[in-house]
């Protein structure tokens, strides 16, 4: 019967949204906003397995296949007070999967921020946040856990402006990422780090700054050192780097980073790493109706095993933006990412890993009321890599409707 199809699932809460939304009044510069949202996902290789892997072995059945339907209902608030402003955006997420439901969740993710000024030339931000998601399964194996992720961001920063052009940066920060379940490759950490430099601000609208960032982390889950496997229960980063945000004309813009990152392990140097960082984005309206994107960027990763302490990784991402009417746009996608394993401390047969992985993706973005958005995309993602049994393809669909009040 229809009403026992996933898809009459997915339509009937949307077409309510629409209902409701019909009614709401909502304005961007209101105080206070609610959101409600509702999306389903079908996969069909949720757990990104191999083409060389039947799933009746590691999963216990043959579907690899599933459904995913999340509902969300969040609050944001955006108040001014003088000189300040304070920015609260809270949201809970409730991701249930059809066939696999241990991998439920429900997840409480906040972003808060005090915009504060001394005065017009010194001023700065307070921020905290905090993201729960699933741990990937491209990279996690352990196919029948629920490993989630919650990463903690807590920041200060400040700017004094010396003159009509100078400014002084400083801020300090802490970084904590924890897992619900053992991920010994990217275990739970907590990152201390202050930063500091300098930043001119060009009367076209362009910045160029130096800045430098000093860190000091943990591995949260070790009291000490653990010489099997040389597992580290510190570190110690040092960041220097350089940003330019060049508005090239009036309709384009650059946004590049440069920077040379080293990581030294506390009591392996076995594990130490270091090298250069960055970004380079580039935006480019177009037209009235069409803009471009095109992104590079490099970074470097943590990633602790015998074969290797860390990853190179290079991304590379296109992008496209087309204007169908006042309610309706198209994106189309394409990012792939190359990906080495290096900084082995052992000879193992997984030394030397490399994997390239392309994603590309269509996706509509509908806003039949003003307080309505709808989106429906298309995604196919292809690993390749010179290990056995890391390669995988996986096709997703996907549509949402999101109200905003």
């Amino acid at each position: 019967m229809i009403w026992c199809s996933p898809w009459f699932v997915v339509f009937l809460p949307c077409l309510t949204l629409l209902f409701i939304a019909t009614a709401a009044q909502a304005d961007a510069d209101d105080t206070m906003n609610l959101t409600a949202g509702l999306n389903a996902q079908y996969i069909d290789n949720l757990f990104f397995l191999s083409p060389s892997i039947d799933p009746e072995t590691v999963l216990g059945t043959s579907t690899k296949s599933d459904l995913i339907s999340t509902a969300s209902a969040g609050i944001t608030l955006n108040k001014r007070y003088s000189l300040q402003r304070f920015e609260l955006e809270g949201t809970v997420v409730d991701t249930r999967y059809r066939t696999f439901d241990y991998l439920d969740f429900t997840a409480l993710n906040y972003a808060a921020a005090w915009r504060w000024n001394v005065t017009p030339s010194f001023h700065g931000s307070l921020t905290s946040s905090r993201k729960e998601s699933l741990n990937s399964f491209a990279d996690y194996k352990r196919y029948n856990q629920r490993n989630i992720r919650t990463d903690y961001i807590h920041g200060f920063d400040a700017t004094y402006e010396v003159d009509g052009a100078w400014r002084v940066l400083g801020g300090v920060s802490q970084v904590t990422r924890t897992n619900s379940e053992l991920f010994l490759q990217e275990d739970n950490t907590r990152t201390n780090s202050v930063n500091g430099g300098i930043r001119y601000d060009f009367r076209s609208g362009s910045t160029l700054s130096l800045q430098s960032r000093l860190g000091h982390g943990v591995y949260t889950e070790r009291a000490e050192p653990v010489l099997i496997g040389l597992l580290d229960d510190g570190y110690d980063e040092f960041e220097n780097g350089a940003q330019l945000f060049w508005k090239i004309t009036g309709k384009s813009s650059l946004n590049a980073r440069l920077a040379y990152l080293d990581h030294v392990s506390a009591n392996f140097s076995a594990r130490d790493y270091a090298g250069t960082i960055g970004n380079m984005d580039l935006s480019w309206e177009v037209s009235a109706k069409v803009s471009l994107t095109a992104k590079l960027a490099r970074q470097l990763s943590s990633y602790q095993a015998l074969s290797s302490s860390y990853t190179e990784a290079d991304r590379y991402t296109l992008g496209a933006y087309w204007r169908l009417s006042e309610k309706a746009g198209l994106r189309l996608g394409y990012d792939y990412e190359r990906r080495n394993y290096l900084g082995a401390i052992a000879e193992t047969a997984l030394n030397g890993r490399r994997d390239g992985t392309r994603t590309s993706s269509l996706s509509l973005d509908w806003q039949p009321l003003r307080t309505v958005t709808i989106t429906t995309s298309l995604q196919n993602i292809e690993r390749s890599s010179n290990q056995a049994l890391n390669d995988y393809e996986a096709n997703v669909a996907n549509i949402s409707a999101q109200v905003f009040f």
